[in-house]
């Protein structure tokens, strides 16, 4: 049962922390809360197995509602980094995102309501007198890191590449930490990997770059080759958000000059790479 409360638990925490407060206020459980005080409740194994079947559909069915999300978020970043998108066509893309959540916070509200009524009104007022002091320990800190986490993560997806493998493997030891409800650790690694991904220097603007500035080192074919991978590989221990975004411009500037077959352009662009990745 655990397990697939702390699944439901992260389905949940995709929702703003207003909202999700806001339910618990109206009397709605918290799947953490439950799991917190499961062996003072005394469960049936009626009540067991129909948690666990809830538990276990809502997870099932949140999945690909997270992915659409998820696949409604990258097209509406692509239609705002193109300067040619009318706002007509950006809205309707946000009226998709927009649909794409409202299903899942209507999921999440009918497993919350769920759960709620496989407890008796004994259990209910048992876990409201049980659960507060726990929660008002790591409430205010629980939602301040699922709020830290969500700017982050919107940061990224705003960039409009996926993360590097070094951003993914901080990002899921921080997940670790959540799923844990070790709120104070997670707190701590996100604030560092906040400051390591230079988070706050993203409200500059970024400026153009002028490729044709750099050199284009050897350009035969086979070494450009071998540069591009090399930039590939490196580029996958960016934790920089700001740097991350900069090079965004040149992949853009590389597929057209690899699409031109203009080798000198490709080696000017690679130049400006190795560059940064070398800082």
């Amino acid at each position: 049962m655990k397990k697939l409360l702390c699944c439901l638990l992260l389905t949940v925490s995709s929702l703003p922390a207003a909202q999700v407060e806001d339910w618990l206020k109206s009397g709605l459980l918290h799947p953490d809360l439950i799991a917190s005080v499961r062996e003072q409740l005394a469960l049936t194994e009626e009540q067991q197995a129909k948690l666990n079947s809830q538990l276990s559909d809502a997870r099932a069915q949140a999945e690909p509602l997270e992915q659409a999300v998820q696949e409604q978020k990258k097209a509406l970043n692509h239609l705002l980094q193109d300067p040619s998108t009318s706002a007509d066509v950006a809205a309707a893309q946000l009226s998709k995102l927009l649909d794409a959540e409202a299903a899942i916070k209507q999921l999440q509200l009918r497993a919350l309501i769920g759960v709620r009524d496989v407890l008796t009104p004994e259990q209910l007022a048992q876990v409201k007198k049980l659960g507060p002091p726990k929660l008002a320990a790591n409430g205010g800190l629980e939602a301040k890191v699922k709020e830290k986490a969500g700017k982050l993560r919107a940061a990224v997806e705003a960039i409009g590449v996926p993360p590097t493998e070094a951003m993914k493997y901080r990002g899921e030891e921080i997940e670790k930490l959540i799923k844990n409800s070790q709120f104070a650790e997670a707190n701590k690694e996100l604030d560092e990997l906040m400051e390591d991904s230079h988070f706050k220097e993203l409200e500059a603007e970024v400026e153009k770059v002028d490729f044709a500035k750099f050199e284009p080192g050897s350009t035969d074919v086979e070494t450009l080759r071998e540069r591009f991978e090399s930039v590939q590989v490196a580029g996958q221990e960016i934790i920089s958000l700001p740097l991350l975004r900069e090079l965004v411009q040149a992949k853009t500037a590389f597929e057209t000059a690899k699409e031109a077959q203009d080798a000198d352009k490709v080696g000017r662009i690679l130049t400006y790479v190795e560059g940064k990745l070398k800082k």
